[in-house]
C-alpha cells in the first residue's frame, strides 16, 4: 500500500507540473525548435552524454573497491545504464539503485557494501553538484541578488550543504549510539558501512571531484550543446549558476522520473534570464527523449539479471 500511495503522490505532483507546463508552453514553437535541430548536434550530445555516464560508473566503481567488491568498469557502467532504464520505464515499483547495489554485491552476499557504494554515490553526486551551484552562484552573485527565485533556492542548497556537514558530524557524536539501539539491526549495520567513508576523506573529496567532473562533462556540457543547436544566447556564468541547480532539484525524487518539475526548473531558472520557455521546454523534451533511448539499450542487461 505504501508504495502504492507514493506512486500516486508522485503521479499527481507530475500531473500537476505537466499541466502548468502545457498551459506556460508555445507548441507551435516547440515544434519549429525541433525542425532547427542538425542530426550532428544530437549525436554530439548523445556522445557526451555517454560519456558522463562513464565518468558515474567510475565514481561508483571507486566507491564499490574501497569495500573490496570487484567489477570491471564495463560491468559498472552496464548495471548503472540498467538502473537508469529501470527508473525511467518501472518508476517507483522497482529501484534503480536498488538493482544496482543487487548486481555488484550477490556474488560475495556484500549486499551492504554495495548498498551503501549506490546510497554514497547518490550523495558525492549530490554534493558536487552543490560545490559547482555554490561555485556558479557566487561568481555570478550580481545577477542572483536581483533574481529572488534563484536567491531562494540558491540559499536552500546551501543550507543543505551545511546539514550535511553536520549530520557527517553528529553521526560521530556519542549520543548516536544511544540512538541506534533503538533502531533496526539492517539499518545500525548500513550505517556502520557508510562510517566507513566517513572515517576515509580521501576516498570522499575523490569520489565528490568526480562527481563535479560528471556535473561539468555530463550536465553542463551536452545541455550547452542544445543551446547551441536552438541557437539560443546566455552568458556563460548565467548559464552554469543555473544548469546545476536544475540538476539539483530534478533529483529531488518527488514525482514520477522528475516528469514536470524539470520542465519548470528549466522555464523558471533560465526564463529567469529572458530565454523563450518554449525554447527551453523543446530542450528538457528532447534530452529527456534521447536519454531515455540510450538508457533502453540496458534491457538486455536487465532481463539477463531477472534469469
Amino acid at each position: 500500500m505504501n508504495k502504492y500511495l507514493k506512486f500516486f503522490l508522485k503521479l499527481a505532483i507530475s500531473l500537476g507540473f505537466v499541466a502548468w507546463i502545457v498551459f506556460k508552453t508555445n507548441w507551435i514553437q516547440v515544434l519549429f525548435y525541433l525542425r532547427e535541430i542538425s542530426i550532428w548536434k544530437l549525436v554530439l550530445y548523445i556522445i557526451l552524454i555517454v560519456l558522463g555516464m562513464v565518468v558515474s560508473s567510475y565514481k561508483w566503481k571507486l566507491l564499490a573497491e574501497f569495500k573490496n567488491i570487484k567489477h570491471s568498469l564495463w560491468d559498472y557502467f552496464r548495471f548503472y545504464q540498467a538502473g537508469t532504464f529501470i527508473n525511467n520505464f518501472m518508476p517507483s515499483f522497482i529501484g534503480g539503485d536498488t538493482f544496482r547495489a543487487y548486481q555488484i554485491g550477490r556474488s560475495e552476499k556484500k549486499y551492504m557494501e554495495a548498498a551503501s557504494s549506490v546510497i554514497l554515490d547518490r550523495v558525492t553526486g549530490f554534493v558536487g553538484s552543490t560545490i559547482l551551484v555554490v561555485l556558479f552562484s557566487f561568481l555570478n552573485i550580481e545577477k542572483i541578488l536581483k533574481i529572488n527565485v534563484l536567491l531562494l533556492v540558491d540559499s536552500l542548497v546551501l543550507a543543505s550543504l551545511v546539514l550535511d556537514f553536520f549530520i557527517v558530524k553528529f553521526r560521530k557524536m556519542a549520543f548516536w549510539e544511544k540512538i541506534s539501539r533503538f533502531l533496526p539491526q539492517k539499518l545500525v549495520k548500513l550505517f556502520a558501512e557508510l562510517d566507513e567513508y566517513s572515517g576515509n576523506s580521501h576516498i570522499l573529496a575523490k569520489t565528490i571531484g568526480w562527481g563535479m567532473i560528471f556535473g561539468v562533462v555530463g550536465v553542463a556540457i551536452p545541455n550547452l550543446v542544445l543551446f547551441w543547436a536552438l541557437n539560443l544566447k546566455i552568458g556563460i556564468l548565467n548559464y552554469l549558476s543555473v544548469i546545476f541547480l536544475i540538476s539539483i532539484i530534478t533529483a529531488v525524487p518527488i514525482s514520477i522520473n522528475n516528469i514536470g518539475i524539470k520542465e519548470w526548473a528549466y522555464v523558471t531558472f533560465f526564463g529567469a534570464f529572458g530565454i523563450n520557455s518554449a525554447a527551453v521546454v523543446t530542450i528538457s523534451i528532447l534530452s529527456r527523449f534521447i536519454q531515455m533511448i540510450i538508457s533502453f539499450f540496458a534491457l538486455p542487461t536487465y532481463l539477463k539479471s531477472k534469469k
